[in-house]
């Protein structure tokens, strides 16, 4: 369910405060000149650590995976569980892809990019 307090925040969550996956080592990366700002290290919570265009690609993998089980009833009562089901791996991927694209917009990341790549 959308609550109103979710809509006007979107697009403002702080780096580090999301509950589903954050910017990983983002100032060790840039210590180090390694750090990619079109495409951070991501921790998604009890599953790992991602590149951003990795966790992009492993969730159309899952969902493509969960869509081609259609057409038997355990496909469908698989996909549903993948979908609607709150601590589901897929879905704990795909929130924190939102929350992770939520602390991409937010000034203190804009404003450390734009320090890095001064730097640089």
């Amino acid at each position: 369910m959308i609550k109103l307090k979710d809509i006007l925040t979107e697009g403002k969550m702080s780096i580090g405060k999301g509950k589903y996956a954050n910017i990983y080592d983002m100032k060790k990366e840039m210590g180090e000149g390694k750090f990619d700002p079109k495409n951070p290290t991501i921790a998604v919570t009890g599953l790992g650590v991602y590149n951003l265009k990795q966790l992009e690609k492993r969730i159309q993998k899952d969902l493509g995976k969960a869509v081609n089980d259609l057409g038997y009833e355990s496909g469908i009562n698989n996909l549903m569980y993948h979908l609607y089901k709150d601590k589901s791996p897929l879905s704990s991927k795909i929130k924190g892809l939102s929350e992770v694209y939520q602390q991409m917009n937010s000034p203190a990341f804009k404003k450390a990019v734009t320090l890095y790549k001064r730097k640089r």
